[in-house]
């Protein structure tokens, strides 16, 4: 006779569901697996001249200074609270190097924050500089300089710090209110040698592991040379494609002072305020972008990325995004040609720099 279709039993109707049910499962888990992140291994300096023997300086660091204010005008807004954050994301993200100084008012919160990652200190390397707290960022003097570290390190919450700059070797223009070591009508030379001579006795005394200045130009550290056997270990000052001052990076190299850029990517928050004086921020610049797109990198990447090859030294882009702090510490797989760096730096430089000019400064 016919062979008649069998029809499903309500138990196989069920089995089957099971098993649809169980593959879907497995299929989602499958799907929603996170796929782990790349670690990436940032590589250190070593500072010589004035510092501690093996001490060793990693490439990428945080920022810690903003510009902006409460209000969301003028650049990222950063206070304590702010940089404990911050620096807490930074160091699980994998940093280790944090930048921060007196008159940021965020070291506070720096020393918050590494405490907080559970990081042991001495796998840390911390910078600061040393601010005068009763006259700004200016080489205040030996007395104010040694009450200036004293307040760093309680604040940052550590016996040491790794790196202690002075911030400014002055004014352009004398401020109101000066400290005891300045000769007017603008001379800050006695000030930056005073100055200089406490950092070298908390040097000596292992208060900190290496010294240096900031937005020194080569006249002012040929000006310390002259006065002390202590050659900088590092020298800080704005650096970028807008605005890269060849001869001091020369300089510095020749006399082994290692080259730490800040501002790297042109401070783009804080810029875009001040389209006058930056009319295409940094990140923006048509070259820059043509590059990263050719080598699939973000403008970032390209901008810190030549920033290293032109400098072999070290950088400070300032973040408060975790994404980004990832992104500017992933620059080691991948190299600029030579086109690619004379092409960044032939970038027509916009009418002002983000900071100040330190060639004003006598």
């Amino acid at each position: 006779g016919k062979l008649r279709s069998k029809q499903p039993t309500m138990a196989t109707m069920k089995c089957s569901t099971v098993v649809l049910v169980v593959l879907v499962v497995a299929f989602l888990a499958v799907s929603c697996t996170a796929v782990p992140e790349r670690q990436v291994t940032v590589p250190t300096v070593k500072l010589v001249n004035a510092a501690e023997p093996g001490t060793l300086m990693p490439v990428v660091g945080l920022g810690t200074g903003g510009y902006g204010r409460p209000d969301g005008q003028n650049g990222e807004c950063w206070n304590n609270s702010v940089a404990q954050t911050a620096v807490a994301n930074f160091i699980a993200a994998g940093g280790r190097r944090i930048d921060t100084s007196l008159l940021y008012h965020t070291q506070e919160g720096v020393g918050a924050g590494w405490v907080k990652s559970g990081v042991p200190r001495e796998q840390l390397f911390i910078t600061s500089k040393c601010d005068s707290p009763t006259f700004g960022m200016v080489p205040g003097g030996y007395n104010e300089t040694i009450a200036s570290a004293k307040m760093s390190l309680e604040q940052l919450q550590t016996s040491y710090i790794d790196l202690l700059l002075i911030h400014w070797p002055g004014r352009a223009s004398p401020p109101s209110e000066t400290p005891p070591c300045f000769q007017k009508p603008n001379n800050w030379t006695a000030c930056r040698i005073e100055t200089w001579q406490a950092l070298t006795d908390l040097f000596k005394a292992k208060t900190v592991r290496a010294i240096g200045v900031s937005n020194y130009e080569s006249n002012h550290i040929e000006e310390l040379m002259a006065h002390s056997s202590l050659v900088p270990a590092v020298n800080q000052f704005e650096y970028h494609p807008y605005w890269h001052t060849d001869q001091l990076v020369s300089f510095c190299r020749a006399h082994n002072i290692v080259v730490n850029n800040y501002s790297p990517l042109g401070a783009p928050d804080h810029m875009a305020f001040h389209k006058d004086k930056m009319p295409v921020l940094l990140p923006d610049n048509a070259v820059v972008k043509g590059i990263a797109q050719r080598l699939g990198r973000t403008p970032a990447q390209v901008i810190l990325r030549w920033e290293l090859q032109t400098t072999s030294g070290v950088i400070n882009p300032r973040t408060q995004n975790v994404d980004h702090m990832k992104e500017n510490m992933d620059l080691f797989d991948f190299e600029l040609t030579n086109a690619d760096i004379v092409a960044l730096s032939k970038i027509d430089n916009p009418p002002e720099n983000v900071c100040g000019d330190p060639h004003k400064i006598p």
